[in-house]
């Protein structure tokens, strides 16, 4: 007859503490949830850059997001020490250890809990990351178009010698042009 619960040199079910994937699935679902928040918070951040806030909007803002990347990361840590103890019980080197790894070692209600929870944060981050770099861009061409413009500023108000010995005004290199000039 045949043997019912074959064990494979990758999944030593005995050795996986049922609390501690329990735990990551706690913590998991935790990191779900906030970093949900976090993808909410860069939309809203988003419509917020394009309306040009005062200074004062802007700092509040970049507050509350650094409050939720911290809580993001207590998670992150959260979420390593679990998966490292959980390594050790395997005996399995703890940067080899993946998520899915543990959802096929247990069992199969907490397995497929493992991966929605794997698929799901996998498409947040996913969003997430879109967002960052639609916010970087609108960032970056805010940056460099105050750039320009404090440089077309500053070359009207710092032309050396702006009179020839003879009286007329000294035809300089500009970068922008004056509408109407009396001299």
């Amino acid at each position: 007859m045949l043997e019912q619960s074959i064990q494979t040199a990758d999944c030593p079910e005995a050795s996986i503490d049922d609390v501690l994937v329990s735990s990551l699935i706690d913590v998991l679902g935790q990191e779900l949830k906030m970093y949900r928040e976090l993808k909410e918070f860069l939309a809203a951040e988003k419509k917020l850059l394009q309306e040009a806030p005062p200074l004062a909007q802007l700092q509040e803002n970049n507050t509350r997001k650094e409050n939720l990347i911290l809580k993001t990361r207590i998670l992150e840590e959260a979420r390593s020490g679990i998966l490292k103890k959980i390594a050790r019980g395997m005996d399995i080197e703890e940067g080899a250890l993946r998520l899915s790894a543990v959802a096929n070692c247990t069992s199969p209600d907490k397995k497929r809990h493992l991966g929605l929870l794997i698929g799901d944060l996998a498409g947040v981050a996913r969003e997430i990351s879109v967002i960052n770099d639609n916010n970087k861009y609108l960032l970056d061409t805010c940056i460099l178009n105050s750039k320009v413009s404090i440089e077309f500023i500053s070359s009207l108000t710092d032309r050396p010698g702006s009179y020839l010995p003879s009286g007329r005004i000294d035809q300089t290199a500009r970068e922008g042009r004056l509408i109407r000039t009396e001299g």
